[in-house]
């Protein structure tokens, strides 16, 4: 059932006009918000650890805009095979620090991991790079049916980007890409798949990914931050500066100070927008529950391999 209620929002919803779309993915959200409970106390639950001084009226408002950005997401995805780059280029987003940071690093041929977050929409800014020319593959959490992932994914590359679940297999293309000089997107802000460590993150220690650190170590690759903003329609999109990691031979050392680097630069943006941050599952408690059954499919991080 749910592999036909995406397939008919992919091949069927994903041909309307965006503002209608739109209409509708804010409807989605509302009853979302209204009949799953457990997924409203766990936005609920990363809401107070993020703005404890906010009341409960505040952090409400916050949960329905965690929604209303989540299917908004989905929204978009559903209509990828519409747009082409240089519309979502040119008309949908707001570029800060692309020009400066990511560009450069992307030509230097070291290799560049992306490293991002579940945060406004950073999905669609990497669609529009392509057109800036730049080619880029993307771990994506492997979701059950099989083919449910298939669909997604090919939804997803069909702009010209390549998206591939999180395996084994696909670690390896990572680390050939990046030897190769090319970039990679990962995410840094939720535990999915691969290697992990706690961290301390907004005031309190989570399970957080290591992986992209570990493969940017390992590879030599650059990692440049990037966070973004939905403003409805469009996106703010900034790339950061690269994270100066350390390498003393220690890999777990290594990578958590590289991750911490990412967290810290993370808890700025997270602070100033909450309601951007489009993860469903609780985040600082309930860690061994979350992968029970209730995923979203998301740009993942990377399995540790070698």
């Amino acid at each position: 059932m749910r592999y036909w209620i995406f397939w008919f929002v992919f091949n069927v919803l994903g041909r309307l006009p965006r503002p209608i779309l739109y209409a509708i993915s804010d409807f989605v959200a509302w009853v979302g918000y209204t009949l799953y409970g457990g997924q409203r106390e766990n936005v609920l639950a990363n809401m107070r650890q993020v703005r404890p001084e906010a009341s409960e009226k505040e952090l409400r408002a916050l949960a329905r805009e965690v929604f209303r950005n989540v299917a908004l997401n989905y929204a978009d995805v559903a209509s990828l095979p519409h747009v082409n780059a240089s519309d979502l280029l040119d008309k949908r987003l707001i570029l800060h620090g692309i020009h400066e940071h990511f560009l450069p690093a992307a030509a230097s041929g070291k290799g560049v991991v992306l490293i991002t977050c579940h945060f406004g929409n950073p999905e669609l800014v990497l669609q529009g790079l392509v057109g800036l020319g730049v080619s880029a593959l993307a771990l994506t959490e492997p979701l059950d049916p099989p083919r449910l992932s298939a669909l997604l994914d090919k939804h997803r590359s069909s702009v010209g980007l390549e998206f591939v679940p999180v395996s084994v297999g696909s670690v390896k293309q990572v680390m050939k890409r990046l030897k190769q000089g090319g970039v990679v997107a990962l995410t840094g802000d939720r535990d999915i798949e691969g290697p992990k460590q706690r961290i301390p993150f907004m005031g309190a220690e989570t399970y957080m990914p290591t992986g992209p650190i570990e493969v940017a170590l390992r590879t030599g690759a650059i990692v440049i931050p990037s966070f973004c903003l939905r403003r409805r329609e469009r996106v703010d999109a900034h790339a950061e500066p690269p994270l100066e990691l350390e390498r003393t031979g220690d890999m777990e050392a290594d990578a958590r100070r590289g991750e911490m680097l990412f967290l810290e630069r993370f808890e700025k943006w997270l602070r100033k927008e909450p309601g951007q941050w489009a993860v469903l599952e609780r985040v600082w408690d309930g860690l061994e529950k979350e992968g029970s059954g209730k995923k979203e499919e998301e740009v993942g991080g990377a399995r540790k391999h070698g």
